[in-house]
C-alpha cells in the first residue's frame, strides 16, 4: 500500500526505527502501540466509531457466516486476476479482508476506515494486513498505485477511484440489488415497489464482469433485532415497527448484492 501524507499529499516513507511514516516535508506519523497508523490529523469525531456493543454484534453476525455466499462470489471474481494487493475502502473491522485471505492465498490485504475501534480490531485479527484510520472517501493513497480496490456501497466519486488505481488496476464494486433485505423493506413499508435491476456506469473504467449474488438468511428474534440495528432501513423504523419486526417478523431475509468488476485502462 502506497500512502501519501494527509497534510501535504507527498509520498510517505517508512521510518524503520519507529515503524512510523514520514514525508519529505518532515510530517511524521507514529503507529499506535497496537501497530496501526492513524492518518487523520487533529481531533477525532466520536460519531465516527460504533459503540463497543454494536461493533461486537456486527462482528459476531459476520463470523457466523451469514455473508459467506457473498465472499465466495467476490473470491471467484478476484482469483483469476493472479496474486495482488486488495485495499478495502470502508473496511470496518476487516471481516472481508480476513475471509478473502482464506480464499486468495498469497494476496496482501489492507483497508481504510474512520472508526478507530474497528481498525484496532482489524489489525488485531489480521496482523499481516495493513489497516489505517482514514476517511475512505479521501483515502491517503498515492495516485496511480492501487492494484485492486474493494468498495462496498460507499459513496466515493468515480474519478477519485480511477485516480487511485494503477494502470490496469481493478475495482470490485458492490451495491444492493432490487430485492436486498426485501422482507425488512416490506415490513416497514407494505407498499414498497421493486425497482428494475440497474448496473452502474463508471466513467474511466472498463467493465469486465457482473454478478448478481442472491441468497437467503434464516432469522430468529435475535438476528431480526440485529438487522434492525445495522440496516439503513431499520434506522428509520418507528418503535412500533421495530417491535413488530423483531417479535413477529419473517423467518428469512433475502440478500441481493450486485458485484461489478472493472479495470482501469493501461
Amino acid at each position: 500500500m502506497h500512502l501519501q501524507c494527509p497534510i501535504c499529499r507527498g509520498a510517505l516513507h517508512l521510518h524503520e526505527a519507529s515503524r512510523g511514516v514520514y514525508c519529505d516535508k518532515k510530517h511524521h506519523f507514529d503507529p499506535a502501540p497496537e501497530g496501526y497508523l492513524d492518518l487523520i490529523p487533529g481531533k477525532k469525531d466520536p460519531k465516527d466509531s460504533d459503540s463497543r456493543m454494536l461493533m461486537r454484534a456486527k462482528r459476531r453476525f459476520l463470523e457466523q457466516g451469514h455473508q459467506l455466499p457473498l465472499v465466495e462470489a467476490m473470491a471467484s471474481l478476484l482469483a483469476p486476476l493472479g496474486t495482488s494487493e486488495l485495499i478495502h475502502l470502508g473496511c470496518g473491522e476487516g471481516y472481508y479482508c480476513r475471509v478473502l485471505a482464506e480464499h486468495l492465498p498469497g494476496w496482501r490485504f489492507g483497508g481504510f476506515d474512520l472508526a478507530k475501534n474497528a481498525i484496532f480490531a482489524a489489525n488485531k485479527a489480521q496482523p499481516d494486513g495493513h489497516f489505517v484510520i482514514a476517511d475512505p472517501a479521501r483515502a491517503p493513497l498515492l495516485p496511480g498505485t492501487a492494484q485492486v480496490l474493494l468498495v462496498n456501497d460507499l459513496k466515493i466519486k468515480t474519478e477519485q477511484l480511477v485516480s487511485w488505481l494503477a494502470p490496469g488496476g481493478y475495482l470490485l464494486y458492490l451495491q444492493p440489488g432490487p430485492r436486498h433485505q426485501w422482507q425488512l423493506r416490506t415490513s416497514l413499508n407494505p407498499v414498497s415497489m421493486e425497482h428494475p435491476l440497474s448496473w452502474p456506469a463508471l466513467a474511466g473504467l472498463n467493465p469486465l464482469q457482473q454478478v448478481r449474488c442472491q441468497f437467503s438468511m434464516t432469522m430468529d428474534q435475535g438476528l431480526r433485532s440485529h438487522i434492525l440495528e445495522t440496516s439503513r432501513l431499520g434506522w428509520r423504523a418507528s418503535g412500533e415497527q421495530r417491535h413488530a419486526f423483531t417479535h413477529q417478523g419473517p423467518d428469512a431475509l433475502e440478500q441481493d448484492l450486485l458485484l461489478g468488476l472493472w479495470q482501469k485502462p493501461l
